[in-house]
């Protein structure tokens, strides 16, 4: 029998592992070499003290065996052995005069919650709720990728998505700053501001509603060290290998061709097919020397329609405090605002508690975390580099402002605090060399919607990408989704006829 090629990844976040899963089931020889000591990416948690901070995950999407998404996990990961916490509402927002409006995950509630706070706004309020039962019933068909659908799967996919394909262009050119705008009620007008990204269409906006509507989105108990930890040990008993502390210094490549990388320590490893599941703009412009470009990779890293997504600070408190009666993730006017760097300054705080999850802290401490804004990300990665004692006041001129800030609105904090930790883009760009230091990639804007997906680059043979820096924003589930996909389509060039299970022996 033929012995199917030898794949390198670059990358052992969540992409990179879920491609070499199902590079595996597959009948690949994989391996992956990962820059940092240890798997997971951008889904990582750390330790401070006594408590284990989730740096990643807010909520985990396709939790529901009976949705599109839940296959992607469910045949890498063992799904009915993590122990998901529903929440009954995502998040509260609370205004400058102490309005608060509840987005419930239960779609009756929501209505029940946005019409009893403000019925002048009725008409909207009925469409927005409209829209969520609508698109409930929508299964998205994500099977397959495009790349590889036969005429047969295009016409079925059509016909699927048919009765859907109005209302999706219709709300794909309304942001949410604009739907907003047509609010008469100020505190729901300041919570849809507040808790929804502006720029973003409200399509993008509204998935999450009906994904927690259906009660496909949760937290999983151990948070994203669980969850990175089963995919690496999945990886590995698929007979997938990774190597740690190995940075890439270039990918090798003969003519139009890749052939394998060397790493910064000078070690060459040989391959037959080379994938980035890493940093996008690393792999091109560094690796590759920026010799292979096509008209889509121009576009994302040279152009105007793609912008990166608005950079943040990740501040963790832990409490010797039982922090449970609060809601689980609420948004918050401060009176005085906190100034960031120059290009940002934070009038609101968002605080998200930990307390379902006993692996954060112990019993009766808390943990929590807020994301404020960091937009100017370039400041923060050089004053890292040139002054780092200037660089540690900043980050304790922030949380102490974060702090007075909480002690504000909730009273018992100062005095009750045992841990401090601030993570800034220079942070992110250190551990996972994430161009601009973002969490995530690109924003997702109405020019960007149905840009295709740079799995590969024209001109360059055996060389393929996935995660969020191919794709667009998403969730976790998304980039696990991909990497079914870029096995699809690695099989279609192969001639491999693909499978998404684990192959008897």
């Amino acid at each position: 029998m033929k012995q199917k090629k030898k794949v390198i990844i670059i990358g052992a976040g969540l992409a990179g592992m879920s491609a070499g899963s199902y590079l595996q089931m597959n009948g690949f020889r994989t391996e992956i070499f990962e820059s940092y000591r240890m798997s997971g990416g951008l889904c990582a948690s750390w330790k401070r003290k006594d408590f284990n901070i989730d740096g990643c995950i807010h909520f985990m999407e396709g939790v529901s065996p009976n949705e599109v998404f839940y296959p992607f996990w469910n045949n890498i990961i063992d799904m009915k052995s993590i122990d998901f916490v529903f929440f009954e509402s995502h998040s509260v927002v609370d205004d400058s005069n102490g309005n608060r409006i509840h987005f419930y995950s239960d779609v009756d509630k929501l209505e029940e919650e946005f019409l009893s706070k403000a019925p002048e706004d009725k008409k909207q309020i009925k469409e927005f709720i409209g829209l969520i039962r609508k698109l409930s019933r929508m299964r998205l068909p994500l099977n397959k990728p495009f790349e590889v659908m036969t005429i047969a799967d295009k016409l079925k996919v059509a016909y699927t998505m048919f009765p859907y394909l109005r209302t999706m262009r219709k709300y794909l050119n309304i942001t949410n700053l604009e739907f907003a705008s047509r609010l008469k009620n100020p505190a729901l007008k300041y919570a849809i501001e507040t808790a929804f990204v502006g720029h973003q269409p409200l399509f993008y906006s509204i998935m999450p509603l009906v994904w927690r509507n259906k009660k496909d989105t949760a937290y999983p108990k151990g948070g994203a060290a669980l969850i990175s930890g089963m995919m690496e040990q999945s990886y590995i008993e698929s007979g997938g290998k990774i190597h740690f502390k190995s940075r890439v210094k270039r990918i090798i490549t003969n003519g139009n061709s890749t052939r394998g990388i060397e790493l910064e320590n000078g070690d060459v490893h040989e391959c037959d097919i080379v994938v980035n599941a890493a940093d996008g703009r690393t792999a091109v412009y560094d690796l590759l020397g920026g010799k292979f470009k096509d008209r889509n990779i121009i576009e994302r890293y040279e152009g105007e329609t793609f912008k990166t997504i608005d950079k943040t600070l990740y501040v963790a408190i832990g409490l010797n405090r039982d922090f449970s009666d609060v809601p689980r993730k609420i948004y918050f006017h401060i009176d005085k605002p906190i100034y960031i760097d120059k290009l940002t300054t934070m009038n609101y705080l968002e605080v998200t508690h930990y307390c379902d999850d006993p692996h954060s802290a112990a019993e009766g401490k808390s943990l929590l975390a807020l994301m404020p804004e960091a937009k100017d990300w370039e400041y923060w990665h050089e004053l890292r580099q040139s002054n780092k004692p200037e660089y540690r006041k900043e980050k304790k001129r922030i949380a102490d402002a974060v702090i007075e800030a909480l002690e504000q609105k909730f009273g018992n904090i100062k005095d009750f605090i045992e841990m401090v930790d601030v993570a800034t883009p220079a942070t992110y760009i250190r551990y996972t060399n994430n161009w601009t230091g973002g969490q995530i990639s690109w924003k997702a804007t109405k020019k960007t919607f149905g840009k295709p997906t740079t799995w590969e680059i024209k001109g360059l043979k055996d060389f393929y990408m996935t995660g969020q820096w191919a794709g667009t924003s998403g969730g976790l589930v998304n980039v696990v989704m991909m990497g079914n996909h870029l096995t699809q389509i690695i099989c279609k060039n192969e001639g491999v006829t693909f499978t998404d299970h684990v192959k008897s022996i």
